[in-house]
């Protein structure tokens, strides 16, 4: 495909890390020959990292949001706040409940749906298994969080279903309520436990980073936090979880971070996405199938480099995906302009996790092993840092300041 490059449509869906990055990255690169549209079911891009923090009451939930529609239309980006129903590639459409956008390149960066319906009973909407996705489902955890605490003692599970990716939000949440429970002498009144589908702490569905795993078990051990790994959650009761293996955790207040299924109109379209709905592309963030559709992030289907007796997936974090983003605009304007397109799945991941009292940091280049360069230290400096990243990564998605130079 050879494009020229005057007055290009391009449609890009999500307005989290991989959209709005990938819509500035446009904008300042190709300027005003090309018509951007960004299409986003939330109103607002929301720094998704700190939500553990709303749950545990030391964040104010509309202080890590940013308004899309202004932050955007000063940009020359149209932003139009729906969600994205049908995509006809043949066409070069996507719709949404009441329009429709011709594209001539589709970026999909839509991120993924819950997939509650795996595991019967399970999920906010039953009422009594907190999540932490959204700036509603930390509020409404906060608020659950805060009424057994207050009851001054207790069961507490948290942990992930088989199937699930983003579990370091659930390894943040556990070590932060032991560090609640210490400072307020409350420890040894609750119980902690952990299920995962991981084969060991620390796995990260990518067979862990390093020694980190052997950090986190120590970590683990030091708390007294019991963890449950090989495990694949059967059913939510409103008391209790139920194991594949017959064994049962009750609980005061638990948590869960399920599986993702990709968006619902990217599961329609035959030959774009794998059975779970997320997008097959190249090293070069393109479909095969279609090559005018990018896609970025959570949305990308990245099979685990390894089998596990439990299913794990493989996570792309909020810098992974910032990355993917970059690289697919990089390619885009080598589309239209020509040049060299790069690889955007061999990328490097940073990711901080708060322990509440410490953090730990890790870095992998690449993501997925092997690897050339691992970095894991644990330490209160790697929770200053978390702190202030948030802010300026905040500050920059107002601003839209340029990002870090990425090497291309």
């Amino acid at each position: 495909m050879n494009m020229s490059s005057s007055h290009k449509k391009i449609v890009i869906v999500g307005g989290s890390f991989g959209g709005i990055n990938a819509a500035y990255a446009l904008r300042r690169r190709l300027g005003d020959q090309a018509e951007i549209t960004l299409i986003s079911r939330d109103a607002a891009f929301t720094f998704l990292p700190s939500l553990p923090w709303v749950i545990l009451g030391w964040r104010d939930p509309a202080r890590l949001q940013v308004p899309l529609d202004s932050t955007l239309t000063r940009r020359g980006v149209r932003f139009v706040h729906g969600e994205v129903r049908e995509l006809y590639p043949d066409k070069g459409e996507v719709r949404t409940e009441s329009a429709t956008f011709p594209y001539d390149i589709l970026l999909i960066a839509s991120g993924a749906e819950l997939d509650w319906a795996a595991v019967p009973g399970l999920g906010p909407a039953a009422g009594h298994i907190q999540s932490t996705f959204t700036v509603e489902e930390a509020v409404c955890a906060r608020q659950a969080l805060a009424r057994v605490i207050a009851g001054e003692s207790g069961r507490i599970v948290v942990g992930a279903t088989a199937g699930a990716s983003c579990i370091g939000p659930a390894y943040e949440i556990a070590m932060m309520i032991d560090t609640v429970l210490r400072k307020a002498k409350q420890r040894h009144q609750f119980t902690l436990s952990f299920i995962t589908p991981e084969p060991f702490l620390g796995h990260f569905g990518v067979g862990g980073i390093g020694m980190a795993p052997r950090m986190i078990e120590d970590e683990f051990a030091d708390r007294d936090i019991e963890p449950i790994v090989d495990a694949k959650i059967v059913e939510a009761r409103p008391d209790r979880l139920v194991l594949q293996d017959g064994c049962e955790r009750r609980f005061d207040f638990s948590l869960v971070i399920p599986a993702f299924l990709g968006a619902g109109f990217v599961r329609g379209v035959e030959g774009l996405a794998n059975p779970r709905g997320f997008v097959s592309v190249t090293s070069q963030l393109t479909s095969p199938k279609f090559e005018n559709i990018y896609a970025v992030g959570v949305a990308v289907a990245i099979p685990p480099p390894g089998k596990t007796l439990v299913p794990v997936a493989v996570p792309k974090t909020g810098h992974m995906t910032e990355l993917m983003a970059h690289a697919a605009v990089h390619n885009i304007v080598a589309e239209l302009h020509g040049g060299t397109k790069v690889d955007g799945l061999a990328l490097p991941a940073t990711c901080i996790a708060d322990a509440g009292d410490t953090a730990f940091y890790l870095y992998a280049d690449p993501f997925l092993p092997p690897r050339n360069k691992v970095i894991h230290k644990k330490g209160k400096w790697a929770r200053y840092l978390k702190l202030v990243f948030e802010k300026y990564y905040l500050a920059r998605i107002r601003h839209d300041w340029p990002p870090l130079h990425f090497g291309w």
